[in-house]
């Protein structure tokens, strides 16, 4: 048996800089594609509900905020509301989003991260 010593030295800040202008770029289209596909799905009265989440969300954070002071009792049902402008207008509208489209999110970000 032949002895020999590998010394693995592993630089994590040279990692995260390799890997961070893609994965910022594809954090950003994929909080833009999440705000556009939810769209149809948030119930709609005056308008300000859809740009609340214009308004609440830093594309690139991560997260998807609609801060509107209502914006709580739509998403979790304890509001009613109309479909006369959104006829897909729904509570919980980020998830029946993903349900139509988690696969072209996914698949967007990671083509993303490869270029």
């Amino acid at each position: 048996m032949i002895g020999a010593k590998i010394r693995l030295i592993l630089y994590p800040e040279r990692t995260k800089a390799r890997f961070a202008p893609k994965y910022a770029r594809a954090q950003k289209w994929l909080d833009n594609e999440v705000l556009k596909d939810c769209d149809p799905y948030v119930p709609m009265r005056t308008g300000n509900l859809v740009r609340s989440g214009q308004r609440g969300t830093q594309l690139g954070s991560g997260r998807v905020i609609y801060n509107a002071p209502y914006a709580a009792r739509c998403y979790y049902g304890k509001f009613n509301f109309s479909k006369k402008k959104h006829p897909k207008a729904t509570r919980q509208w980020f998830e029946k989003a993903k349900a139509a489209n988690k696969s072209k999110w996914v698949n967007g970000a990671k083509s993303m991260m490869k270029e």
